[in-house]
């Protein structure tokens, strides 16, 4: 079975369900749970000191959303009777897939569990797919959880 769990959540009720999941099979099989957010810095980039964006105080209010992400996932879990890891992923360069994906090598995880809205069409095409990317870029086996 499962050694080491790994589960890339956003604030999305998907990413919720997804957690339940994570949370069942590392009860079932005794496995370690490592929770990770990523923060794709690079939105950021396009806006230029002329704007009224104040880019220092919107990364800052991403960052620390992200941990307030990761404390609620890690409380779940905790309460569930689990000690979970965590780590908050960010780049101002890679896309939120693909620093997952590069966590997911240089760690020991033998599972990915990511959550997916289940969009299709040109919706799919405009918003993109963090699963679908995950599936084609780590080498570990990946569930999906999808949002019904």
């Amino acid at each position: 079975m499962y050694q080491h769990i790994l589960i890339s959540i956003d604030d999305s009720p998907t990413s919720a369900k997804a957690l339940e999941k994570a949370i069942e099979i590392c009860k079932a099989s005794g496995a370690a749970l490592e929770i990770v957010h990523a923060v794709d810095e690079s939105i950021f980039s396009h806006i230029r000191e002329t704007t009224l964006i104040d880019k220092g105080a919107a990364l800052k209010a991403v960052l620390l959303e992200g941990k307030e992400t990761l404390a609620k996932a890690v409380k779940v879990a905790s309460d569930a009777g689990l000690t979970p890891k965590s780590k908050l992923l960010s780049s101002d360069s890679l896309h939120a897939a693909d620093q997952v994906a590069a966590h997911v090598a240089r760690s020991d995880a033998d599972l990915l569990i990511v959550g997916s809205h289940g969009r299709r069409g040109i919706q799919r095409m405009l918003l993109g797919s963090v699963a679908e990317k995950l599936l084609r870029k780590v080498e570990v086996s990946v569930l999906v959880v999808r949002h019904c």
